[in-house]
């Protein structure tokens, strides 16, 4: 486990205010990091993929839909703040993409998972802090179990980890701008930050809101479906009709499609929740396909209606 020492107030870089987190002294580990892909895309083995370009959703705040999730970077005068670091294999394409932009502080890992957390080797090594939630450096700094894929991840390299943690939320302000990072418990994993840029009108989700998609509940590491119908609650009351949506998967959206996502898994858990009730064994659940109406429109992904069947009734008591 990773060591834990007292909550104290860092002093940040010039020109940023304090932020109440916890310093997490880095573990040294030898185990080599084996990229947990959640994305079926891959990079060329002999070049670095051509980089996306930034999709601009706000003055100072743009997208970067790369080949495993989407990436989110503010600027301001004081220097740069990346959500998510994508895939280890897409670190050269993400470095190439920030060429040329403000100068990279922070990054902030949404969550443990290898497609958010690939890139934080290349990123502290260019000179960002990388930041997460006490819980999701703990998953990245030990082997862990995920279930979702039947297998083992191992530990991350010390280079790879967080160096700065919160035990809860927390606020960034670099020059003018703000960003809020909110712990949401027991929802996707146990260590989900949902990232809110409350002047700019942006929210990223990280991997609690899949646009359009069956959404991964990793049980194993503390995810529920009552914790991410929580989540996705939590994100509908920081939104309005304008605010821009970031999904870890899926496309950019807005209100209504966050809303329809919430909608989508409270139905899934109700269904389930009555036929656990009832008596009915996992296997005999996944036979009556609660999900049947729904799979049209949510199951196309690569999250199969067996799949989030399996995970809500696993996470429901």
């Amino acid at each position: 486990m990773a060591a834990r020492g007292p909550q104290r107030a860092v002093a940040a870089p010039a020109g940023v205010f304090r932020m109440s987190l916890r310093r997490v002294r880095p573990l040294l580990l030898a185990l080599s990091w084996a990229a947990c892909a959640l994305s079926g895309a891959a990079a060329a083995a002999d070049a670095p993929p051509a980089a996306p370009a930034w999709m601009e959703l706000a003055p100072g705040l743009s997208a970067w839909q790369g080949p495993a999730t989407t990436v989110l970077l503010a600027e301001s005068e004081q220097g740069a703040l990346l959500v998510d670091s994508e895939l280890e294999k897409t670190a050269p394409a993400l470095l190439q993409a920030l060429a040329g932009r403000k100068p990279l502080r922070y990054v902030v890992n949404t969550h443990w998972h290898g497609d958010h957390v690939g890139g934080n080797r290349a990123l502290a090594a260019a000179g960002a802090t990388v930041i997460a939630h006490e819980n999701a450096r703990r998953r990245m700094a030990e082997d862990t179990f995920l279930k979702h894929h039947n297998r083992v991840i191992p530990a991350l390299p010390a280079e790879f980890l967080p160096t700065l943690t919160l035990a809860g939320g927390g606020r960034l302000h670099l020059g003018g701008l703000e960003a809020r990072l909110i712990h949401v418990p027991a929802a996707h994993t146990d260590g989900d930050l949902l990232v809110h840029f409350p002047a700019a009108n942006v929210l990223h989700m990280g991997d609690c809101y899949f646009n359009g998609l069956y959404p991964i509940i990793d049980t194993g590491t503390g995810g529920t479906v009552d914790g991410l119908i929580a989540a996705l609650d939590r994100g509908l009351s920081l939104a309005d009709g304008r605010t821009r949506i970031l999904a870890g998967h899926g496309p950019i959206g807005g209100r209504d499609d966050l809303k329809a996502a919430r909608d989508m898994l409270i139905q899934v858990r109700d269904r389930v929740a009555a036929l656990k009730r009832a008596g009915r064994s996992r296997e005999e659940v996944l036979a009556a396909a609660p999900t049947a109406d729904l799979d049209p429109r949510w199951g196309q992904g690569w999250v199969k209606p067996a799949q989030i069947v399996s995970s809500v009734y696993d996470s429901l008591p």
